[in-house]
């Protein structure tokens, strides 16, 4: 049980800090941020279908010709060809999911800074407000995603920023509960 919580800490740790990166980078670049990540998706899909590909059609490989690894890498090809031909779209779309993360991600800092209040204090109570205004964020990115413009992309860069913060004081102040 304890390895478990360890990965979960480790594991909000590093969203905390992916959140404060890529949110850095809408903040500092917002017209080429959000097309460069719907790139660099589409990259990962080709990158992960071409090695499956070649996993196919290398004989002594354990893909050798199994049709599941097969369907999976034209699949990925598909959808990298979608991304590159689609990326403003895509973006788009990508800006509704990074809300949709947003929403979710302030609900369950929310419960965890409630969870914060039997450790007395008024630290909770910066948390719960700072953990709403990411949902808050969230639902406006959701509410008109596709006229995403510039300061759109800025805003949305600031709550991620602020989203990796809150999770990162909400684990530090955590792992202080605990030890206490």
């Amino acid at each position: 049980m304890q390895s478990f919580i360890k990965a979960v800490q480790s594991n909000i740790i590093i969203q905390a800090i992916l959140f404060i990166i890529l949110g850095g980078m809408l903040i500092l670049m917002p017209s080429v941020s959000l097309l460069t990540i719907v790139y660099l998706i589409g990259a990962l899909f080709a990158v992960c279908g071409i090695v499956s590909l070649i996993g196919y059609f290398r004989p002594g490989s354990e893909n050798y010709h199994l049709a599941s690894v097969l369907s999976t890498s034209i699949f990925m090809l598909a959808l990298a060809l979608i991304v590159f031909l689609f990326p403003v779209p895509i973006a788009s779309v990508f800006s509704l999911c990074l809300g949709i993360i947003l929403v979710l991600s302030g609900i369950v800092s929310a419960v965890r800074a409630f969870e914060l209040r039997n450790t007395g204090g008024s630290a909770w109570i910066v948390s719960m407000i700072a953990s709403i205004l990411i949902a808050v964020g969230g639902f406006l990115v959701i509410w008109n995603p596709f006229d995403t413009t510039v300061l759109l992309v800025v805003v949305l860069g600031a709550i991620m920023v602020a989203n990796g913060v809150v999770n990162l004081v909400i684990e530090y102040l955590f792992r202080q509960m605990i030890k206490a």
